[in-house]
């Protein structure tokens, strides 16, 4: 009985091996290291004598192979072929903590050159002062790391984005030139370009010439080859599709290869292997384009890259517009419109106005901004799982740099999305992402994640108003409250949830739909807000409810309102 107790033990011992998605391996050293020598040449020794001995094949397929039976035998200079001092910083980290580490991250190259990233466990059987045997375990984490430098590659888009918009504000009118070739400098670099420039029309615009360049060192520059090219030489094709989608791009010299010949000439002998090019267009004018070149590899540019780069291109027409208008009568009230301008065109993308048909729910929204510029955000996504994540937030104070700390948030908001926190996790991500970023703002809140299957709403508060549900006619308050973003340190968030029913209304709304006044001074404050919610409940539509909600708040305030105005109504089917 006792022999077969403990065949089934190895038994079991033996699945959880082989189903782990865990790697789990071993090395066996040839010769068995001295600890006594140099960290230095010890895991040189390592690297070149440890050989794998035992592994399963979740770990073989996290370098490229399929089984284990592929990898077998290898040492770890074969296993790990890299002399980088980032790719052996680990076997540094294993020697100095004794021959034994948990939870330690390492950067690897699989069997075709791709960068991995793995959290090691890993023990070392040392006897006698000589290591013979090293045990451990390794999860892949390389789409966490992708994630997290995905967003740091985007706050550092939206954090140069402000900065030149700064520049343009403070920056004397003679050093306007200046200041848009230094804005050409800061977009080709962040987005790691070899050239960065802007193309002007002629005043016929039957001409197109390049008026101001950046170029990466060691790039030649072709601010003189690119003077009075013919307009009607390049295809109709590619100035509508600016026209409508507001940029064109070649993401490689095989499709620079399929232009017609006249583009193909222009671009291939000067060595552009991808190219990415935004129209330019102000007050209903075509002024030009904004482009970037790549001449050293190709390039397939991203969409977040193409949003933020448009935004710099309108930064540089208002640039454009301000060294026009500088010096005279209105130049003082042109400023103040140049930068609500600036703040408007930032925040353009932050309240998200369409949403994806469901069989499940129906969304819509209302925004109001406080002037021309606010700091709310109402940003949604459709996971590829069918739910939705979303956000509803109110950025403190009001201009251009509550709209800047709004899209920060709203970047945080899509790239935690995508990597699958909840609500209250991604709260936190928008604490650790701009803790650094952000001193003079606090963030009220209320993060959702509504699953359709089963109609369950997870949500998590940050400050902000309460969620309203009405189920049959009734009322009925989600709690929760928690303190705002960025207010205090150390403030934790936590989720809540919900059952909803077919047939249930869920509203979201800011402060400024309630913090109203009458003629005579009186506030219409949260009750006077529900009234209303509640007495339209039986309109025929969604877009009548809103219509109607916001038809009685402007007759109640006489279209006097002292904070933005943001309202999301979500029914479900």
């Amino acid at each position: 009985m006792r022999i077969k107790s403990e065949s089934m033990e190895l038994e079991r011992y033996r699945d959880f091996f082989l189903s782990s998605a865990e790697g789990i391996w071993c090395f066996d050293l040839s010769v068995p290291l001295d600890t006594g020598l140099a960290e230095t040449e010890q895991v040189s020794l390592l690297l070149a004598n440890a050989r794998l001995t035992l592994c399963n094949d979740s770990m073989a397929r996290m370098y490229g192979y399929d089984t284990a039976s592929e990898v077998m035998g290898l040492s770890l200079a074969q296993l790990i072929p890299s002399d980088s001092p980032e790719d052996l910083e680990h076997f540094f980290t294993f020697v100095r903590s004794g021959y034994s580490m948990k939870d330690v991250e390492s950067r690897e190259l699989d069997r075709f050159g791709n960068s991995k990233y793995f959290l090691n466990s890993v023990v070392g059987v040392v006897k006698e002062g000589k290591l013979s045997q090293v045990w451990g375990s390794q999860r892949d984490i390389t789409p966490l790391k992708k994630s997290e430098d995905k967003l740091k590659y985007s706050l550092l888009l939206q954090s140069n984005l402000t900065e030149i918009s700064k520049s343009f504000i403070t920056v004397p009118p003679r050093e306007l030139d200046q200041a848009i070739r230094n804005s050409l400098e800061r977009a080709g670099r962040i987005c790691d370009a070899d050239r960065s420039y802007i193309i002007e029309y002629s005043s016929t615009n039957k001409h197109i010439s390049n008026t101001y360049e950046w170029c990466k060192e060691g790039i030649p520059s072709q601010i003189d080859y690119f003077q009075n090219i013919p307009v009607e030489e390049i295809p109709k094709e590619r100035f509508e599709r600016v026209r409508k989608f507001g940029y064109f791009a070649l993401n490689s010299v095989e499709e620079i290869q399929n232009e017609n010949p006249f583009v193909r000439n222009l671009l291939l002998p000067q060595g552009i292997r991808s190219l990415l090019m935004i129209g330019l267009t102000y007050e209903g004018k075509e002024i030009g384009f904004f482009g970037l070149d790549m001449v050293r590899k190709d390039r397939t540019w991203t969409e977040e890259e193409i949003n933020i780069l448009g935004l710099i291109g309108d930064l540089i027409l208002l640039a454009f517009d301000r060294k026009n208008k500088e010096g005279t009568l209105n130049a003082f009230y042109d400023r103040m419109h140049y930068d609500l301008e600036l703040g408007r065109l930032t925040q353009r993308s932050l309240v998200d106005r369409t949403f994806p048909d469901s069989p499940y729910f129906r969304m819509e929204t209302y925004f109001r901004p406080f002037e021309k510029v606010g700091g709310d955000v109402i940003s949604t996504i459709q996971n590829e799982d069918g739910s939705m994540d979303i956000l509803f937030a109110d950025v403190s104070g009001h201009g251009i740099s509550s709209a800047m700390v709004s899209g920060m948030v709203v970047i945080s908001f899509k790239n935690s999305s995508r990597i699958g926190l909840s609500p209250a996790e991604g709260l936190i991500r928008i604490v650790e992402d701009l803790k650094s970023l952000v001193v003079d703002h606090h963030i009220s809140a209320v993060r959702v994640k509504y699953i359709p299957e089963t109609k369950k709403l997870i949500y998590a508060y940050a400050g902000h108003p309460p969620i309203l549900l009405f189920r049959d006619g009734k009322k009925l308050e989600l709690d929760g409250m928690n303190l705002p973003l960025l207010a205090f340190d150390g403030a934790e968030y936590y989720d809540q949830s919900i059952d909803l029913l077919h047939g249930d209304r869920v509203v979201f709304f800011s402060d400024g739909m309630y913090e109203i006044f009458n003629s005579q001074g009186e506030i219409l404050d949260l009750p006077g807000l529900i009234s209303i919610l509640e007495e339209y409940l039986d309109a025929e539509s969604i877009e009548e409810y809103i219509e109607l909600i916001v038809s009685d708040i402007f007759a109640y305030s006489g279209g006097n309102f002292g904070d933005d105005i943001a309202l999301l109504v979500l029914d479900i089917y």
